[in-house]
């Protein structure tokens, strides 16, 4: 396909809010520019979302074993061969990726390599490998640049002990120890994934909870430490990691807790503190504006206070989650269309722990914050039929209600398909559907959601299963 020099609309990365807005600007009729500088796809594709959830998967058998024992299935030799672990990964990948690409041009997209920069007018100016460079004069820009990890100081990602999130995902040997700075969602999960593979896993944390950026409350957050411990993953919080040491006394990561140092022996290290911002797509003198935080500020059709050019994704501001990045690709395309933006107000977040977690909408101090009277409907797992006979009966679910209107307002799942069953809870929420509408919901049995039912039942103390006191 010829490059058209005038596009309707440039879209700089081509992660999942990129490809997203690509996608439906196609639907709409018009013939965007996808400009991506490494892989089409984007870091969820190719590094983190769909490998990480590959090798999640993939290594899942391993923590059941004790669990198949017990239900009388007891497999003796268990073989894990890495390279086939990681080629399946692969092939994933690159189905997806590949997918996404003809999606693009099959919709009257198309994708050009290279960097992209962007000066007024708006005008884009793509550099490729080559040295060859394509100018392009668009009416719209979207602004998909993601975001990359903060490098801590002291744990330098030139040094070949010190992984980022990508290196993670691409290894040929186990480590026997492995230390990762940061018990955020990265850390946690691939904590989760290398105590299966046989790494002896220490988790270092500054803050003094796990999660700090996710709102999980004291009630899950006893969950989730005794389902790591469970595991063996063993976590330090108030815990801040200070340098990484190869001496005589071995790979060493020093720490210091209330003053005192600590040290932990480390093959490797995962430095998984936090990502930032993208910000390296405009050229000398263009100024784009960011918040206090760094991040490109927008309004609510995601476009920025230059007239036509947008900003999705993790560039665009927390949460740093890829299904935000897609829903605010769609409602930048739909603004470009001229068609009627549809907003959001909740955004679900999934942790791919061992039991998973996720949550979607207000907490129960949260919903206090906001002079709410909070009815809590709780259900936990071991009171399900399904989740015994899965062996899975750790955790729970909770909905949080306005106790004056009965609609839901915000909902937690610590415990087996957390990811998959939050989905409705975040529906209802968005929604507004009431604690009593979900209650009346017929739900299949046996089946894990019925757990929501009942927290739903519960929010009226009566749920049929379990206690309400």
């Amino acid at each position: 396909m010829k490059s058209n020099d005038s596009p309707d609309t440039v879209v700089i990365g081509a992660g999942p809010g990129g490809y997203t807005a690509a996608i439906r600007l196609g639907q709409y009729g018009l013939s965007p520019t996808v400009v991506e500088k490494e892989n089409v796809g984007g870091v969820c594709l190719n590094w983190g979302c769909i490998p990480t959830k590959t090798l999640y998967s993939s290594t899942e058998p391993l923590a059941k074993r004790s669990s198949w024992r017990k239900r009388g299935v007891d497999i003796e030799d268990f073989d894990v061969d890495l390279e086939k672990i990681f080629s399946y990964q692969r092939k994933v990948v690159n189905k997806l990726t590949s997918g996404v690409g003809k999606l693009i041009e099959s919709n009257g997209g198309e994708v050009i390599e290279g960097k992209a920069k962007l000066s007024q007018g708006p005008m884009v100016t793509v550099e490729k490998d080559s040295g060859d460079e394509n100018t392009f004069q668009p009416t719209n820009v979207i602004l998909a640049t993601g975001s990359s990890p903060i490098e801590l100081p002291g744990f330098s990602f030139d040094n070949d002990d010190v992984w980022d999130s990508r290196d993670a995902t691409r290894i040929d040997e186990v480590p026997e120890k492995l230390v990762i700075l940061g018990a955020g969602v990265i850390g946690l999960e691939m904590g989760t994934i290398y105590s299966r593979l046989g790494s002896e896993v220490e988790i270092v944390e500054m803050k003094e909870t796990v999660l700090p950026g996710v709102g999980m409350e004291r009630r899950f957050s006893s969950f989730m430490k005794r389902g790591l411990k469970n595991i063996g993953i063993t976590v330090h919080t108030g815990t801040k990691a200070v340098e990484f040491q190869d001496n005589s006394d071995g790979k060493i990561v020093i720490a210091e807790k209330d003053g005192e140092r600590q040290k932990f022996s480390a093959d490797k290290v995962l430095s998984a503190v936090g990502r930032r911002p993208n910000l390296d797509f405009s050229a000398e003198g263009f100024d784009i504006p960011t918040d206090d935080s760094g991040y490109v500020k927008t309004d609510e059709r995601c476009m920025m206070d230059l007239e036509g050019i947008y900003a999705i994704g993790d560039v665009a501001g927390l949460p740093l989650l890829a299904h935000k990045a897609s829903r605010e690709g769609l409602m930048a395309a739909a603004s470009i269309a001229g068609k009627e933006v549809s907003g959001f107000s909740t955004i679900p977040a999934v942790v791919f722990t061992d039991p998973e977690y996720a949550e979607v909408g207000l907490s129960t101090e949260e919903a206090k914050e906001r002079d709410f009277e909070p009815a809590v409907g709780r259900f936990p797992f071991r009171a399900s039929g399904k989740a015994l006979a899965m062996d899975e009966t750790e955790g729970m679910v909770q909905l949080v209600a306005d106790g004056e209107t009965d609609r839901l307002l915000g909902g937690a799942i610590l415990g087996p398909g957390a990811s998959d069953l939050i989905g409705e809870i975040g529906l209802a929420v968005e929604q507004g559907l009431t604690a009593t509408q979900v209650a009346e919901t017929i739900h299949a049995h046996p089946t894990l959601s019925e757990a929501v039912m009942e927290a739903a039942e519960s929010v009226h103390g009566q749920a049929i299963h379990t206690s309400n006191r």
